[in-house]
């Protein structure tokens, strides 16, 4: 019988597998960034709405020129802050992508060894069927012999 030949590259192939995982939870990470920054910006941008129609109510009973100033500060506070998380969002984007790339590099490179990996497997179940076709042949051989030499004794 063919004795099993370790796998090499078990050691390379759990580093691999390992790079991977890290690969992907890095980007998974980024990709909860993003929809928290998308999140912020949604609530920054209702409120920025809510603040409109506050101002225009308001506006509609009494017209303190201090209370328009507030409303106008706190406008371009909440549209600075928009700005920010756009900004932020971009930068996340472009890690993201990154993060992306690195992931598949890292999934092509655990791949080429699960080739090498599945190869040695094929190689190694041929040379097992091969081992038993061989002892198949023999056994058969051996058969016909015994075969042929009772019916000559008969």
């Amino acid at each position: 019988m063919a004795r099993r030949r370790p796998f090499r590259y078990h050691a390379l192939l759990r580093v691999r597998k390992r790079q991977e995982e890290l690969k992907a939870a890095a980007l998974a990470r980024i990709r909860r960034g993003i929809r928290r920054n998308e999140e912020e910006r949604d609530h920054i941008a209702a409120a920025q709405r809510s603040m409109f129609d506050e101002a225009g109510r308001r506006s509609e009973t009494s017209f303190r020129a201090r209370d328009v100033q507030r409303y106008f500060d706190y406008e371009r506070h909440l549209a600075r802050l928009a700005v920010e998380k756009d900004a932020a969002l971009a930068e996340l984007r472009k890690r993201e992508e990154a993060s992306r790339a690195e992931l598949e590099e890292a999934t092509k490179k655990k791949r080429v060894v699960e080739l090498l990996k599945e190869r040695q497997d094929g190689a190694f179940m041929a040379d097992v069927m091969k081992e038993e076709q061989k002892f198949t042949d023999e056994i058969a051989t051996i058969h016909a012999a015994i075969s042929l030499t009772h019916g000559r004794e008969s």
